[in-house]
């Protein structure tokens, strides 16, 4: 395992910056946001780092990643080909590919443009669907999970940041002004911040996310809202296992069955009594149910 991150030189005098956790079959996890670094997921890769190599590879203008030239390619078509690159440059002729959140639609992104590349896909926490296209039953997954923390002291304060999410990123001129916004709302995205576990991953990601405005601003300039990324899914060729949380208010069960049913080979797991952050909120289960797909 390193430590520190390393650094990995790309076309053009760019660079992507990674660490390694683990022995074993060689793994790409991409981080969600977009625009966070993937040493936040450090945690989930040593859950199965008796299993894997994992490559927590900084996402372009994350981390110490180069950003892209065009910041339209700060999609998800954009992020998967970055990737890409970074997997030629360091040698690596086939790897797992998984992600978690916006991470989530890229590994399925990625198995989808570059299926000689993928052994198979592990999408975490995923939707491939907008807001806006998501229907009804998306909409109350959200509702009943947002309004399990209605008795919360924290609760108002969050739930007004999270209904105006989109224009205060959109308005924001520094990413710092997004980190505050991402400490508030944070809770929401859990079944219980409370449990120890819970709430320490929750402060650690608050003390040490920094938000690559660029990023999260193609985000929410449209993607989120109008995405449809269920025709890339039918060129997924390899095996992928979709993991969702029970009580996820974003990437639920609906969400993780919507885009399972485009997929060839998909296995779905939910993981009952779980929010977004499956490898935090339930580690066990996390653990088991990756290394049972990829035995």
């Amino acid at each position: 395992m390193t430590e520190l991150p390393e650094t990995v030189e790309l076309s053009g005098g760019r660079r992507a910056t990674y660490e390694i956790v683990g022995k074993g079959e060689p793994a790409l996890y991409f981080q969600g946001g977009p625009g966070f670094s993937a040493s936040l997921l450090r945690d989930d890769a040593e859950l199965l780092a008796d299993r894997f190599a994992i490559y927590l590879i900084d996402a372009p203008g994350s981390g110490g990643s180069s950003p892209p030239d065009d910041p339209g390619d700060y999609d998800h078509l954009g992020h998967a080909r970055f990737y890409d690159e970074v997997r030629r440059a360091l040698g690596i002729e086939a790897a797992t590919i998984l992600g978690i959140s916006f991470g989530g639609l890229v590994a399925l992104t990625y198995a989808a443009l570059f299926p000689e590349a993928t052994t198979r896909c592990v999408a975490i926490a995923t939707r491939v669907i907008g807001d806006e296209l998501a229907g009804d039953d998306a909409a109350a997954e959200m509702d009943r999970g947002l309004a399990r923390h209605a008795d919360a002291a924290w609760y108002p304060a969050a739930l007004e940041i999270w209904e105006v999410w989109t224009e205060r990123v959109l308005a924001a001129t520094d990413g710092r002004e997004v980190d505050v916004m991402m400490a508030a709302v944070l809770p929401l995205y859990t079944a219980y911040p409370e449990r120890p576990g819970v709430a320490r991953t929750i402060e650690a990601w608050r003390r040490e996310a920094t938000t690559n405005l660029d990023a999260v601003k193609v985000w929410e300039s449209g993607l989120w809202q109008r995405i449809d990324a269920r025709p890339l899914l039918r060129d997924v060729r390899a095996p992928t296992l979709v993991l969702a949380g029970e009580l996820d208010p974003i990437c639920g069960p609906t969400h993780a069955r919507a885009l399972a049913a485009e997929l060839p080979h998909a296995t779905v797991v939910i993981v009952p009594d779980c929010g977004h952050f499956i490898g935090v909120e339930a580690p066990v289960e996390f653990q088991q149910a990756i290394v049972t797909f990829a035995s």
